[in-house]
């Protein structure tokens, strides 16, 4: 018996030293030095965004036809969603967080990465990309990541992205109030929304940036109420549309929704405002479908890439 111990024992710790080799294949691995792109979204399970995503995508490619474009999606429970199938009519897709695209990149012989933010403000999921990205630097210490900014960066970013929607929405603006609705965050950059709206209302007073949520929101300035209350005598009209790069579960649900609810706190923003007696018109588009906002996006990624 003392024998048989003795050589399962030996056994076994072959089978350490065998692993351990196997475990250390990559001592011998050497970074490529090709360059490539990661494309940065929050994510969604829906069916139109995803059209959305591809026309982001295309804009990239158009601008940048010889590089390598990736895309990672933020959100764990979007990600599990559609690798489970249960998207919106059963989209399934198998697709990488920002760290695993880059890691999956750096196998295949990349070593320098332009990681690009399609958020819309500098807020904490663009503080989380960065973070989330630079994990694997961790790893391999050599590579090296740039950051391309979100649409609303700057004041330069502010005013042109007010001067496309003003052009896009001259028609609807023309019946009366466009309404945005946007995020909103407790970071800071939630600032962001009621800037963009002072440079709107610079151009055309029947412009109104709300949230959902955040800063704005709690202080009642961004929520559907507090813009009720600034909605100009004599309007009937109002039309309402996501600022968001896509139009998905906000869009959908709390702009666009029928909940049937009584209690105004549980109405959709559409339920609202015709329950206060307007005539309400959806634009049912994502910042990401405008071909002139992505090209802000593109140049943030034009920025970082040549840093």
């Amino acid at each position: 018996m003392n024998i048989f111990k003795k050589a399962l024992f030996a056994f076994g710790l072959a089978g350490l030293v065998f692993t351990a080799c196997n475990d250390n294949d990559d001592d011998d691995f050497k970074l490529g030095d090709k360059e490539g792109t990661v494309l940065v979204t929050f994510g969604s399970s829906y069916e139109a965004p995803q059209q959305t995503f591809a026309t982001m995508g295309a804009a990239a490619k158009a601008k940048f036809p010889n590089e390598e474009i990736r895309w990672g999606y933020t959100s764990d429970l979007i990600l599990n969603i559609l690798r489970q199938g249960n998207g919106e009519n059963g989209i399934q897709k198998d697709n990488d967080t920002p760290q695993e695209a880059i890691t999956n990149m750096i196998k295949e012989g990349y070593s320098k990465f332009t990681v690009q933010s399609l958020h819309v403000i500098p807020g904490e999921e663009y503080e989380e990309m960065i973070e989330k990205a630079n994990t694997v630097k961790k790893e391999y210490p050599d590579i090296e990541i740039s950051f391309g900014k979100p649409l609303l960066d700057s004041d330069e970013d502010l005013q042109a992205v007010a001067e496309v929607l003003n052009a896009k929405f001259a028609t609807e603006l023309s019946a009366g109030p466009v309404i945005f609705m946007g995020h909103g965050t407790p970071h800071e950059a939630d600032g962001q929304y009621t800037k963009l709206e002072t440079k709107l209302k610079a151009l055309n007073t029947n412009f109104f940036v709300g949230t959902v949520e955040g800063i704005g929101f709690d202080a009642d300035e961004t929520s559907i109420g507090g813009i009720l209350n600034k909605i100009p005598a004599g309007t009937t009209n109002i039309t309402i549309s996501p600022l968001m790069s896509i139009a998905g579960d906000h869009a959908n649900n709390d702009m666009a929704g029928v909940t049937g609810e009584t209690d105004p706190a549980e109405q959709s923003w559409k339920e609202r405002l015709e329950a206060a007696g307007y005539i309400v018109n959806i634009v049912m588009k994502g910042l990401g479908d405008y071909a002139e906002i992505n090209a802000i996006w593109m140049d943030h990624l034009n920025t970082a890439m040549n840093k």
